[in-house]
């Protein structure tokens, strides 16, 4: 009798640590998010004076993965913290496959994961905070960019 209660128990208690996890990072598609490339720019602009702040979380001052948890959350889309957290808990993605609204990361040498990620819009273009300030687009195919890309992350499918 005491291993059925102690099994009901353990079942029980990995079944809802398993909803809290969906919970926290799962969300539905881009498309009912209306996640677009206008949205995201508009997005942008609001950032464009942000400096760049490690730990920051606002647009007094951010880093590049508060930055992209910020933007997330006006989808209502709840992601991880960190950059290697965001990365992580993603489904990855092929660059060959990039939606709008996928983070895409980079190994640049800088932060406490030498990390950096991004949100891609099309056609190979990505907003990211800058490490100079400022929220900026760029394209994935600009040296410095393709020589630090690892990879890409979707949140909701």
């Amino acid at each position: 009798m005491r291993i059925h209660i102690f099994l009901v128990f353990m079942i029980m208690f990995l079944i809802s640590g398993c909803s809290f996890y969906q919970q926290n990072f799962k969300s539905t598609n881009y498309q009912s998010k209306n996640f677009s490339q206008e949205k995201l720019r508009s997005i942008a602009r609001e950032w464009k004076n942000t400096p760049y702040v490690l730990g920051g979380t606002n647009k007094k001052g951010s880093d590049c993965s508060g930055f992209t948890q910020n933007v997330f959350a006006q989808f209502h889309t709840k992601i991880p913290r960190t950059t290697k957290a965001q990365l992580h808990s993603g489904k990855k993605i092929s660059k060959k496959y990039l939606q709008t609204g996928d983070l895409v990361f980079f190994k640049t040498g800088r932060g406490p994961n030498a990390m950096h990620v991004g949100i891609y819009l099309s056609n190979n273009h990505f907003i990211h905070l800058s490490t100079k300030g400022g929220v900026k687009e760029v394209s994935l195919n600009d040296s410095y960019w393709k020589s630090k890309y690892i990879g890409a992350a979707r949140y909701g499918l």
